[in-house]
């Protein structure tokens, strides 16, 4: 594998190719107005796809015909994955795949295929997978080649329609690509299967019980200590920037607060939802929150709004008011409710997926304002209050405009009430803007979401239009997105039902007919959600290691059939089918229990990613062995953003151990890893395994001459026939290292070696890490 990712940087380094790029739609339109060029896209329903539809690239959508050929023409496929809230993909998009000359490149070349990941997340993860593998970093855009059976060989995100310095353009790309392709095709296959190999292990391999241990209330214990020790106490939340809103985080934590009544724990609760409240984050104006924002004070958002966010902090919001009854809790949650009503319901009733960040090219030009537009708009009386609650009388904040925060929350909240009609005023103004682009897909998984926090907000408000849009939605799911054979649809847009359900959507959607029979006792919702189960069990579950799979098993074109269970910007679907079985009855107890004992090694290893796992299993605990189902209390759901808590298992420190001599600098690094796990060994045993490393960035002002990998422990697992080389505990790598010509290091400046590593225990492995160890030379 390293040899054919250095074969196409070599390639990259011999072609130096300038393309312009950066075509608008008037360049794609004939002088009469009619479209230049429509391709396959033109006949999908995604109106991520449709935004590509009229691209001089011969687009295919993921089907038969575009894989047929690739095998018959034996192309390499060029897959692009994005979405169409995702920034960097609306600019590829108008750079590169709108420019002429890049497609015909494209076209000639390879077979090109479009996915929108939020219809196609199994797709998604398997190849972001991949490309995290190969470029130790991953986003969207994503950028993948594979053979024409669909292995992965290069990868990388965005790439520029030309050369730029440190980052070749993409007509470069595809030359090398080429060019690898036609003159090493046999190489460019073995190194496909090696990294297919490795994402195997990485995502399908991974968590079995064939060892798993019984579980306590260690590791809710130790997922709190982990909690408070990455708690942000200035300003909320548990990540400096980009900073995520983080309702799994939240709930476990209102969770054990209810048990422990550790006013410390709903602190935590209550500030973060202070600060996000108050923040650039949520839309002051129109209600509801973006995904994130760029800064670690809540301030400055990336501007999309996700079904998915409001749907899980309208929910925690109201929990929160339940056990503080401060009415600023209560407010949040009926504008992220108003929101939703207003933008994104559909008439049929479901909930479309989401808003674009972007106007006319330009983020966030939908929700951002001016001095002299606030003037304009509001009457002159309101002006000078509404400037001094929403921070206008601090500056710009925004490439020379605002974003509406409140700086003085304590303050402010009564002036709130006050500027009710401003805000009325100023909602009815940004609504003459053009709009940013909604995608009307309809999504079981994220519908489920949403039905759950309207539900329970009508459990907790007694709002009947809150029930009337959760058993709508949740009624045009059955009856338009339901078979014949009683499995579910995935997605809704246009009219047209797509794609087989995933995990995801019977565990999101039975938990809103859960949380729909909370709200109202009709035992109708009790008998559809039991029967969804029922259908889920059947398709997804693991009979010989716990757990459920994420795709059924007969998905056809997939290299590889995975669990997801990790949670993302969503809980795991596995982690939120817990809490609905142990919402059933007793005789569902089993699968639960058996799922809990499949993941709790990595809960216990990694807890950040399995934040809703622990809160279903802190669920599990006060359950107890012999109690009845039915007095457990409603299990809300969550979400958590990436972590790198991994890197826990294996710590590296390094230090001179001889100073320069022959312009050469002895250097040791020492290791450790914890007890029950191993890192491959240099050399690792097996061409598929990837062997630990060290390295130092090209920037570097040092280089490596010599290094010295110690000889590892040979052990045999049970996955394996073959005798494998490891590290274990702790061990020592000498290296020497020389200044680079010219260059000179700062005194007290640490320079950085990067310590690549996979590690595993007996029956699982975790995706590969980097870790960076510092080094004082001087």
């Amino acid at each position: 594998m390293k040899n054919i990712i250095r074969n196409i940087f070599f390639c990259l380094i011999l072609l130096n190719i300038t393309w312009m790029g950066s075509a608008d739609e008037s360049a794609l339109k004939n002088p009469d107005g009619s479209w230049k060029w429509t391709n396959r896209l033109i006949h999908e329903t995604s109106p991520y796809l449709l935004l590509h539809a009229h691209n001089p690239v011969e687009w295919y959508p993921w089907n038969d015909e575009a894989l047929e050929r690739a095998k018959k023409e034996n192309k390499p496929i060029f897959l692009s994955v994005g979405y169409s809230t995702c920034y960097w993909c609306h600019v590829m998009e108008r750079e590169v795949f709108s420019n002429p000359e890049i497609a015909e490149q494209m076209n000639k070349n390879f077979i090109n295929i479009k996915i929108d990941r939020e219809e196609r997340p199994d797709l998604d993860e398997i190849y972001m997978t991949a490309t995290q593998i190969l470029i130790q970093r991953g986003g969207w855009p994503n950028s993948v080649f594979l053979t024409p059976d669909l292995k992965p060989f290069f990868a990388g995100t965005y790439f520029p329609p030309a050369d730029m310095p440190n980052r070749p353009g993409f007509p470069t790309i595809l030359n090398a690509v080429h060019e690898a392709w036609v003159a090493r095709e046999a190489e460019v296959l073995e190194s496909a299967n090696k990294i297919t190999q490795v994402i195997e292990v990485a995502i399908s391999t991974g968590f079995t019980a064939l060892t798993a241990k019984s579980f306590d209330r260690s590791l809710i214990s130790a997922a709190v200590a982990h909690l408070k020790t990455n708690y942000k106490h200035a300003y909320g939340g548990f990540s400096g920037a980009p900073k995520f809103p983080s309702p799994a985080n939240l709930e476990f934590l209102l969770k054990e607060y209810e048990r422990t009544t550790d006013e410390s724990l709903l602190k935590m609760v209550t500030h973060t939802l202070d600060m996000m409240a108050y923040g650039g984050i949520y839309d002051q104006i129109g209600g509801g929150f973006h995904r994130y924002s760029v800064d670690a004070k809540w301030l400055v958002p990336h501007f999309e709004k996700m079904l998915y966010d409001n749907a899980q902090l309208a929910k925690l919001y109201l929990q929160a008011f339940q056990l503080t009854e401060k009415p600023q809790y209560r407010r949040i949650a009926e504008e992220i409710f108003s929101f939703i009503f207003r933008e994104m319901t559909a008439p049929e009733g479901g909930f479309y997926s989401a808003l674009d960040a972007e106007t006319d090219a330009e983020e966030g030009k939908y929700y951002v304002w001016t001095a002299d537009e606030i003037k304009n708009v509001l009457p002159q009386k309101d002006v000078q209050q509404f400037a001094a609650v929403y921070g206008m009388d601090k500056g710009a904040n925004f490439e020379g405009k605002n974003v509406l925060y409140v700086p003085n929350a304590a303050e402010s909240e009564a002036s709130l009430k006050s500027l009710i009609s401003a805000r009325e005023t100023l909602l009815a103004a940004r609504s003459e803007r053009e709009r940013p682009l909604l995608d009307t897909k309809i999504i079981v998984s994220w519908n489920g979401l949403m039905i759950d926090a309207l539900a329970y907000g009508y459990e907790v408000l007694g709002e009947e239009k809150y029930l009337t849009a959760a058993s709508k939605a949740a009624q045009f799911i059955l009856d338009t997105l339901r078979k014949p054979n009683g499995e579910l649809w995935h997605t809704y847009a246009a009219g047209v039902t797509k794609y087989d359900a995933y995990l995801d959507d019977y565990a999101f959607f039975v938990r809103g007919l859960l949380g729909l029979h909370s709200a109202t006792k009709e035992e109708r919702w009790l008998r559809e959600a039991t029967t969804l189960t029922d259908k889920m069990i059947q398709l997804f579950w693991d009979d010989k290691n716990g757990g459920f799979y994420f795709t059924k098993a007969d998905a056809k074109q997939l290299i590889v059939r995975t669990k997801k269970p990790h949670d993302s910007a969503i809980p795991s679907g596995n982690a939120v089918a817990v809490n609905n079985l142990l919402m059933l009855n007793v005789s569902y107890r089993t699968y639960a229990k058996k799922a809990l004992l499949s993941f709790s090694q990595a809960m216990e290893v990694t807890p950040s990613s399995f934040m809703h796992m622990l809160y279903a299993l802190n669920g599990y605990l006060s359950l107890g062995e012999n109690r009845d189902t039915s007095t457990l209390p409603n299990l809300p759901l969550g979400e958590l953003g990436q972590d790198n808590s991994t890197q826990a298992l294996v710590t590296a420190t390094a230090k001179v151990k001889t100073p320069a001599k022959n312009e050469q600098i002895g250097v040791e690094v020492q290791v450790k890893i914890a007890t029950g796990w191993h890192i491959n060994a240099n050399p690792a045993g097996q061409d598929n395994l990837i062997p630990t490393t060290i390295t130092v960035a090209k920037d570097a002002p040092i280089e490596i001459v010599e290094i010295k990998y110690p000889k590892g422990k040979s052990v045999q697992f049970a996955f394996s026939t073959e005798v494998l080389n490891v590290y274990e505990k702790t061990f020592t790598i000498p290296l020497k290292l020389k200044l680079k010509p010219n260059t000179s290091i700062k005194k007290n400046n640490p320079i950085t070696l990067k310590f690549n590593y996979q590690a595993c225990n007996d029956t699982e492995c975790l995706l590969p890490q980097t870790l960076d160890i510092p080094l004082k030379l001087e």
